[in-house]
């Protein structure tokens, strides 16, 4: 018969052999990578400051050919965090493609932090994943960029102003496309909002086009990259009208595009809805990539 003793040290010796196990999947660093198996790198440092940071999961078999997609949170600008995409980088990595969920510097006026130097951080992590290629096993130059509301608007004003060829398609959820728009103007909160990711109230005619120049709809133009929108008709953030409008003006510009409405969704989505999301970005970045 088993000892009390025996069964505590079979189930101690069993916990330390799961979690080395573990730590072939779930890694802080890039040593001993294997490319034949897939593998999760988390809490890695592409910048100085604390919040550059992002977590990638490597696809199994890959090669320096592997397309890379990051995803970029939402929050107004100030707020959330790269965990809010963990489930999805799992799935594009499942689909092999190597996916990054990144966090990027909030803006601020008390550190003055303000565009463009939000966007800088995301073309910071693409370039430091580049770095990265023949180590991780990865493309140096077929990046997607997708985000969800701020995240949606950083995707693309990256895509389309910051982007020295390494990105190839970008996607936004649920993104703010027009910053001088009248009716996403009175959303209540909306000046505040853009006023501190711009660090200037909207009140001159320079301002309004500092406005512009931080706008997708206003610096797409017709070399810009593939580009996915996913917009929900009840969004009380970010007007429905606003995507039909950056859809029109990208079909204007013979900018290759998607547009996909979620009927009845608003500004967050959850079940069904976000499935349908993660799935039409998913087939978007494999054709696009």
């Amino acid at each position: 018969m088993t000892s009390s003793k025996d069964m505590k040290f079979k189930l101690l010796s069993a916990l330390i052999l799961f979690f080395l196990f573990s730590l072939q999947y779930c890694k802080k660093d890039d040593s001993d990578l294997s490319s034949d198996k897939k593998q999760t790198l988390r809490g890695v440092s592409y910048g100085e400051h604390k919040r550059h940071v992002f977590d990638i999961a490597l696809p199994k078999d890959r090669t320096t050919q592997t397309p890379v997609v990051i995803f970029i949170h939402g929050g107004a600008w100030v707020l959330g965090d790269k965990s809010v995409f963990a489930s999805e980088i799992q799935q594009f990595a499942d689909a092999g493609i190597a996916c990054a969920t990144m966090n990027y510097r909030y803006a601020s006026n008390t550190s003055d932090i303000h565009h463009p130097d939000l966007p800088n951080d995301i073309k910071k992590a693409v370039d430091f994943i580049s770095s990265k290629s023949e180590l991780w096993q990865v493309s140096a130059d077929n990046f997607g960029l997708v985000g969800h509301s701020a995240g949606g608007h950083l995707s693309l004003i990256t895509s389309y102003m910051f982007n020295d060829g390494k990105i190839k398609a970008c996607a936004s959820w649920a993104g703010p496309v027009d910053f001088v728009d009248a009716e996403q103007l009175s959303i209540s909160s909306s000046g505040d909002v853009f006023e501190t990711y711009l660090g200037l109230e909207l009140t001159s005619t320079s301002d309004t086009l500092a406005y512009k120049n931080a706008s997708p709809f206003w610096t797409v133009n017709t070399t810009s990259i593939p580009t996915l929108l996913i917009h929900g008709t009840e969004d009380d953030g970010v007007p429905y009208s606003n995507a039909v409008k950056m859809k029109a003006k990208l079909d204007s510009l013979n900018v290759i595009s998607s547009f996909t409405t979620l009927d009845g969704s608003g500004h967050i989505w959850t079940g069904n809805t976000l499935e349908e999301a993660r799935l039409k970005t998913l087939n978007w970045f494999k054709e696009n990539l």
